[in-house]
């Protein structure tokens, strides 16, 4: 087992280029607005219901695709990141291209933002999602459900799989397996950071959501990815909860993806000439 990454000595700077993406990789506004574009292009290229209303704050609405000539189809939820202040469903519409393609439904989900929300209440509305979509499965045609989030996304799939919400599971709505791509997992590392003037995470708070005191209440298996080229502290934070995992017999697999940092990862894990969508694709069909 690897020692843990110490973060107790950093400096302001070594902080912000351990715990804050868009500090790590200069050209991070580059993979976002291909994200964004690649986004507009896909919504051309697949049907969708778009905007379906799951709770009654502002953003909390999905976009639903199902996958033609496909009976039954296993549902993959998808969570954006964005450090719970950024980023829309709208931006990430391009990752269910590859999905659909091979027999699989995508329901993109949107949440309310920091600061004009707390992290908890975040939380409250990714769980609002998780239970709207279950109960919606019998009518889009669905069975089987899947969790995907990257970043913060990760984090906040993370606070479904470790709540009480799959003893008595049906068939059709049944979590048969979560995708956490580099996520963060210790809230605490926001308290020194520059973007906690949008979170305005506290003490109380950060412990409140902090997934290493939640181990899992699932039982179906998890596939934990980090980027080879994401610095070690960030790297650390998915080692820490495949620690975790592993430690409570849970079904667990976790993967670096050398050569990929904390953006291209994303693009990898949602780009159909990719080995690691290919993995994500498996993982879910078998």
């Amino acid at each position: 087992m690897k020692t843990k990454f110490n973060r107790t000595n950093l400096s302001k700077d070594d902080l912000e280029h351990n715990y804050n993406p868009r500090v790590a990789v200069p050209n991070a506004q580059e993979y976002i607005d291909d994200f964004i574009e690649r986004s507009k292009t896909a919504r051309t290229l697949m049907e969708g219901v778009y905007d379906i209303r799951y709770g009654s704050k502002p953003k909390q609405t999905l976009d639903l695709h199902l996958p033609k000539d496909s009976s039954n189809p296993p549902l993959l939820i998808y969570i954006h990141g964005g450090y719970w202040r950024a980023i829309d469903k709208n931006d990430h519409s391009f990752i269910a291209l590859p999905f659909i393609k091979n027999g699989i439904a995508v329901a993109n989900v949107n949440y309310d933002l920091c600061p004009s929300v707390t992290l908890t209440e975040i939380v409250d509305e990714i769980i609002e999602a998780f239970h709207f979509v279950r109960n919606q499965v019998e009518e889009w045609k669905t069975k089987g459900v899947y969790l995907i989030g990257h970043s913060a996304g990760a984090h906040l799939a993370g606070e479904i799989i470790g709540r009480n919400f799959f003893g008595r599971e049906k068939d059709h709505s049944r979590l048969k397996g979560s995708i956490l791509l580099s996520g963060i997992y210790e809230p605490e590392v926001v308290l020194h950071l520059d973007v906690n003037e949008d979170i305005r995470l506290d003490q109380e708070m950060a412990f409140e959501c902090n997934l290493i005191n939640k181990p899992p209440l699932c039982e179906s298996p998890i596939m934990i990815c980090a980027g080879g080229d994401e610095p070690e502290g960030w790297i650390d934070q998915s080692r820490s909860y495949f620690e975790l995992c592993d430690s409570q017999n849970i079904k667990v697999d976790f993967k670096i993806v050398e050569g990929t940092n904390h953006f291209s990862l994303l693009d990898q894990a949602m780009s159909e000439d990719y080995e690691l969508n290919k993995k994500v694709i498996e993982f879910i069909q078998n």
